[in-house]
């Protein structure tokens, strides 16, 4: 390899790790927002948007890349925008998933929890998941 092509190298590397690390904070951030109960969940919305537009702009920052680059990239906005689908159907759906997370919570033996899968499983969250 030579020097000038191995220091463009390093630089790309560099302008990479730089655009990939708040795109992964955000990831994470979107994570932790994503499991706390549910009117509060919906918070995990806006850091899953911010991700969504860096995983694009690095997208585009790599476009010319081997497609082995890519594919995390790629790979990570399929999780990001699949994560956002689940924060929008829970929106749709906000009177059975809620029920159902309360019930759940508050249910404090095996039999309370089963009865709880049945409520999931008679309303209109159970036909979806079924």
């Amino acid at each position: 390899m030579t020097e000038p092509s191995r220091e463009q190298e390093i630089a790309l590397a560099r302008e990479r790790a730089k655009r990939s690390l708040p795109l992964i904070a955000f990831v994470l951030l979107g994570l932790l927002a994503i499991s706390l109960p549910l009117p509060k969940r919906f918070v995990a919305a806006l850091p899953l948007l911010v991700a969504a537009y860096l995983s694009v702009r690095l997208l585009r920052f790599i476009k010319d890349r081997p497609t082995s680059e890519k594919l995390w990239t790629a790979l990570s906005l399929g999780i990001i925008v699949a994560m956002l689908l689940t924060l929008v159907v829970q929106v749709f759906f906000y009177g059975p998933v809620s029920a159902y997370e309360q019930c759940y919570d508050q249910a404090q033996t095996a039999t309370a929890r089963a009865s709880c899968e049945q409520l999931q499983r008679s309303g209109l969250l159970g036909t979806l998941l079924s």
